[in-house]
C-alpha cells in the first residue's frame, strides 16, 4: 500500500475529476522521485487595498493539509482562510471582502464550516467571490455564500457534486501471492482495507454518505435564493456565460471590474456615514423645513387633483365614444342580420323556382317524346297507305298522297290535266 493509495482512498472529495487526476500524477511523480518540491514560501492569505479585504483561495482546499499536500499540490488550508475571514470582519480598515478564487475544489471535511463562516461574514460586510480560473465544487460551495459571485469569460464555474475514488488492490495482492483477511466486529468495520474488496452493504453505505453530502451541497447553494435548475447540479462545470444563464455567477471582464464595484459601494457607505454625523438642526430649522415640505406636498396634491380631473374627463370622453361606437356596431349588426334574412328568403324562392323549372322541363321533355312518337306513327301509317295506293294503281312507284290519303300531282302538267278529269 503506497502513500498515494492512502491519500486518495480514504475520504470523499468535492473536486473536479481533472484536478484529481493531476494530483494523482503529481503524487506518483513525487514518490518516484521524479520532481522537486516547490518553494514553501507563500504570501499571507489576506491583503487590504482601498478598504477591500482580498483573501486568496488557490489550489485544492483542505482542512489542515499535511506537508506533502501543501508543498506538492499547493493546497490552501481552510482553517487559515477562516482565520483571514475573521480578521477581515474585525478590522476597521476593511469595509468589504473579496474572495479571489482559483481552485478545482477540495475535501468535504472543512468545506461546510468555511462556507458558513463566509455566510456569517456576509451578514456584517459586503462579500463578493471572483474567479478568473476555476471556481469548482468545494470552491463554489464556499463562494455561493457570498453576496455576489463573478467570473471572467474563460473561467470554469460549478461542478456541484461529490466523488470518492476507491482503489481495489485485491488483484494486485493476489498476483503477488498475498491474501488479506480482516477480523472485525461489525459489517462496516475494516471497510476499504487494502487487498480486501468492498461488500455490497459497504458500497451502499459509501453511496449513501455521498448522496447526503451532495444534498447538503445543493441546499447550501440554493440557500441564498439563487434559482439554479437541478440539471445544472450534476457535477458539470460551466463557462461564465452559461453560469450566468443558469444563475450560478455573473460574468465580468476582469477582477478590476469587481473591485471597482466594491469601491463604489464603500464610497456610498462613507457618504451615508458622513450624513449621519451631520450636527442636529434646531427646532426652528426643522419646523421651517417641515412647513416647506407641507407646502410642497399641498402643491403636489393640487397638481394631482388637476391631473385626476383631466384624466376623469378623458375617461368620460372615451366612454361616450365607446358607447357611440358600440351603438353604431349594433346598428350595423342589425342591418347585416336583416340583409342576411332577406338574402336567405330570396335564396329559398330561387331554389323553389329552380325546382319548378326543373319539373316543367321534365314535363316538356315528356311532351316532346310523345310528339316524336306520334310523328313516327304518322309516318308509318303514311307509308302503309302509300303502299296500298301503289298496289291499287299497279305501279311500283309510291304515289304522292296528301295526309288525307289523296293522290297529289307532282308536276304542273298533271295539275293542268287533273282539272279536266272527272272525280
Amino acid at each position: 500500500m503506497t502513500a498515494l493509495d492512502s491519500l486518495l482512498s480514504r475520504k470523499p472529495w468535492l473536486i473536479t475529476t481533472d484536478a484529481m487526476q493531476g494530483m494523482v500524477a503529481q503524487a506518483v511523480a513525487f514518490f518516484d522521485a521524479r520532481i522537486q518540491l516547490p518553494d514553501a514560501s507563500r504570501n499571507a492569505l489576506l491583503s487590504v487595498t482601498d478598504g477591500i479585504g482580498i483573501i486568496d483561495l488557490h489550489g485544492p482546499l483542505m482542512r489542515q493539509p499535511d506537508l506533502i499536500s501543501s508543498l506538492l499540490f499547493g493546497a490552501t488550508d481552510m482553517n487559515e482562510v477562516a482565520e483571514a475571514l475573521q480578521e477581515a470582519v474585525q478590522r476597521d480598515d476593511v469595509q468589504s471582502i473579496l474572495l479571489d478564487i482559483d481552485s478545482p475544489g477540495g475535501t468535504v471535511n472543512g468545506t461546510p464550516e468555511l462556507a458558513q463562516a463566509v455566510a456569517d461574514a456576509a451578514k456584517l460586510k459586503t462579500t463578493y467571490a471572483f474567479s478568473a480560473g476555476q471556481m469548482c465544487s468545494a470552491a463554489y460551495w464556499i463562494a455561493s455564500q457570498c453576496d455576489a459571485v463573478y467570473a471572467t469569460p474563460s473561467a470554469r464555474v460549478g461542478s456541484i457534486g461529490v466523488m470518492l475514488p476507491f482503489i481495489d488492490s485485491t488483484e494486485k495482492f493476489r498476483s503477488e501471492g498475498l491474501k488479506v483477511e480482516v477480523f472485525a466486529a461489525g459489517k462496516f468495520k475494516g471497510m476499504a482495507t487494502p487487498g480486501v474488496p468492498l461488500t455490497e452493504d459497504q458500497r451502499a453505505l459509501i453511496q449513501s454518505d455521498i448522496e447526503e453530502i451532495a444534498a447538503d451541497f445543493k441546499a447550501a447553494v440554493l440557500a441564498r435564493g439563487r434559482k439554479i435548475p437541478d440539471s445544472a447540479m450534476e457535477g458539470q462545470s460551466f463557462s461564465a456565460r452559461n453560469a450566468q444563464r443558469l444563475n450560478l455567477a455573473g460574468m465580468v471582464r476582469s477582477r478590476d471590474e469587481v473591485i471597482s464595484r466594491l469601491r463604489s459601494m464603500n464610497a456610498a457607505r462613507v457618504d451615508t456615514r458622513s450624513q449621519a454625523s451631520t450636527p442636529m438642526k434646531t427646532v426652528e430649522e426643522q419646523l421651517s423645513e417641515a412647513l416647506a415640505r407641507i407646502q410642497t406636498l399641498e402643491a403636489d396634491a393640487k397638481a394631482r387633483e388637476g391631473l385626476m380631473a383631466e384624466a376623469s374627463t378623458q375617461v368620460e370622453t372615451f366612454k361616450t365614444t365607446l358607447l357611440s361606437k358600440e351603438q353604431e356596431h349594433q346598428t350595423l349588426l342589425q342591418q347585416a342580420c336583416t340583409e342576411r334574412d332577406t338574402l336567405k328568403g330570396q335564396l329559398v324562392a330561387a331554389q323553389a323556382d329552380v325546382e319548378r323549372f326543373t319539373k316543367r322541363s321534365g314535363e316538356l321533355e315528356a311532351q316532346v317524346r310523345d310528339l316524336t312518337a306520334r310523328e313516327q306513327d304518322l309516318d308509318k301509317r303514311a307509308a302503309i297507305k302509300a303502299a296500298q295506293i301503289a298496289a291499287e294503281m299497279g305501279t311500283q312507284v309510291p304515289a304522292k298522297i296528301t295526309p288525307a290519303g289523296d293522290t297529289k300531282p307532282t308536276t304542273a302538267a298533271e295539275q293542268w290535266n287533273r282539272q279536266f278529269t272527272k272525280a
